[in-house]
């Protein structure tokens, strides 16, 4: 039996599934499809952290280089 024979016969006993099964199914192969293809989702955690990360650039909230040298200096004893 080939790959794809083995995949047509899953998709029709998964087809047998109650809803919320063939759902989860459904969506364990989006995200593996869109792994394969390089894409990655953001949830919502993800996407306001960003737009937090975002704001604190546009507000200079943020170390400068100089800063950040001396803290890694000062926790490597040099």
């Amino acid at each position: 039996m080939t790959t794809r024979e083995k995949v047509e016969a899953l998709i029709e006993q998964v087809s047998e599934l109650p809803d919320d099964a063939q759902a989860e199914f459904v969506d364990s192969l989006l995200d593996m499809r869109a792994e394969q293809l390089g894409i990655y989702h953001l949830d919502d955690e993800e996407r306001e952290a960003l737009v937090r990360s975002a704001e604190d650039v546009r507000h200079g909230r943020f170390a400068s280089d100089a800063e950040v040298e001396e803290t890694f200096a000062r926790y490597r004893g040099t």
